[in-house]
């Protein structure tokens, strides 16, 4: 049976829905504020502890049901970026049905959908949980939000076993991820530009983990002229590291390609210089930025702009399409950069230009941070080391390939400069500091 990580039951749209592959007339379904008795009733038939549960059941547990009767349960307490399994229960008489597996599952899949680093559990029969990938760990080393619970400071033995297991995220789970974040701050912008008294800027670089209210990483880019010359939800959406627009020397004439266009402000500032006989497109995979990109190309007059939608490692171009390629601060997420490189070197005429702003790495980065989706999302963890960068460029066929910072960012950049409990006690903090830069990258493809 397989429980698939794309409609985990705890989601309230999804409602009850039968498991395939099985006979009995048993589901899975979202715990409801009735189901407390039940629950109740189950634990101690299973001789598992329920005390704390009213706080948590009702938006992260999950029932098994046959009928009118609710014959299994599982939650998981989230504490920050971490999760805490606990009343993981089958009736006796359902047991042998695989029932535990599908609750289990079906919350950890709940789990990595919310972006939660690692899931940990206490237990008496470690040997249950091991099969799914818990290991055993130190009491002290389980993070001090989650040992503060209620589970763990007074309602589990000392005996009980602590287990952990992280969440892996796969080059699917980061790019739905990406495409997750982006759609809510689409939503944001929409919602901010209705407040005059709010209209800060959005930004890519800001894990909001971290919490600051500034970035210092999308301030400044743009100058006043520039930023009067486009409609107000576009500068709201500016999502960029740099100004490519103005690095990259755009001439009347040229045709250029934003890849990851966001809002639009740099297609429409690109339209504008290439203008007159020029053309600018710009490439989203993320259906509520391109509504916002188009509804600004219309605000702003521009007509001589184009929004596609897809991947930048699948450019839905001609080969040898456009002059000039332009990104700002997306690069970093793409989890096939050799694909985004060739495809941009692909759909360039002959001499044509790469000109992109991105962050770079100055060093390697933690695998604890690249594999975070969070600061996949916020432009860190999939950026690449500057070395890296030059030989990827050349081996797929760019030449006189150059990166000059323009800003070099540490902790401070991306937590304000005073991060909160949890981002310090998590050593993310430290695993960042003075190893991001913002840059802008230039290569040419070959005249022949």
């Amino acid at each position: 049976m397989k429980i698939h990580s794309h409609t985990p039951a705890g989601d309230a749209s999804i409602g009850e829905r039968r498991v395939p592959g099985l006979d009995a007339a048993w589901s899975l379904r979202p715990c409801q504020p009735h189901d407390r008795t039940a629950i109740q009733d189950l634990l101690r038939r299973a001789k598992l502890p329920h005390d704390g549960l009213e706080a948590f059941f009702n938006s992260t547990f999950v029932l098994a049901q046959a009928g009118t009767d609710i014959i299994g349960s599982v939650g998981i307490e989230v504490y920050g970026r971490y999760g805490l399994v606990r009343s993981l229960a089958v009736a006796p008489e359902w047991q042998g049905m695989a029932i535990g597996r599908a609750l289990l599952q079906d919350r950890l899949a709940w789990a990595k959908s919310r972006g939660l680093i690692a899931v940990f559990l206490l237990t008496l029969e470690s040997d249950y949980f091991a099969r799914f990938d818990f290991k055993r760990v130190a009491r002290d080393s389980v993070p001090p939000e989650v040992r503060r619970s209620a589970e763990f400071s007074s309602i589990c033995p000392e005996t009980a076993t602590v287990m952990a297991l992280p969440m892996n995220y796969s080059d699917e789970d980061l790019r739905n991820g990406v495409r997750a974040k982006y759609a809510a701050i689409a939503s944001e912008v929409k919602d901010r530009s209705t407040n005059e008294g709010n209209k800060t800027r959005a930004s890519c670089c800001q894990p909001s983990s971290c919490g600051a209210s500034e970035n210092p990483i999308t301030s400044g880019l743009y100058s006043d002229d520039e930023l009067a010359d486009v409609p107000d939800d576009a500068a709201l959406a500016s999502l960029g590291c740099g100004n490519p627009t103005a690095l990259a020397a755009l001439q009347p004439g040229d045709v250029v390609l934003d890849l990851g266009s966001g809002g639009g402000i740099d297609v429409i500032l690109s339209a504008r210089r290439v203008a007159p006989g020029g053309k600018a497109y710009g490439l989203d995979m993320t259906d509520e930025m391109l509504d916002i990109a188009r509804q600004n190309q219309k605000q702003a007059g521009i007509t001589n702009a184009e929004f596609l939608k897809g991947h930048i490692e699948d450019i839905p171009l001609a080969d040898g399409a456009v002059d000039v390629v332009i990104s700002n601060c997306v690069i970093n997420l793409s989890t096939d950069k050799r694909k985004t490189l060739s495809e941009a070197l692909r759909v360039l005429k002959p001499g044509g230009r790469f000109a992109v702003s991105d962050i770079v790495s100055t060093g390697p980065v933690p695998e604890s941070v690249r594999r975070d989706a969070e600061l996949w999302a916020g432009c860190l963890a999939g950026s690449l080391e500057e070395g890296e960068y030059r030989r990827l460029l050349q081996e797929v066929g760019f030449e006189e390939i150059d990166i000059k910072p323009t800003r070099i960012y540490d902790a401070a950049n991306f937590c304000g400069g005073d991060a909160n409990a949890d981002t310090k006690e998590s050593g993310k903090t430290n695993s960042i500091t003075g190893l991001f830069m913002g840059a802008f990258v230039e290569a040419r493809k070959p005249n022949r």
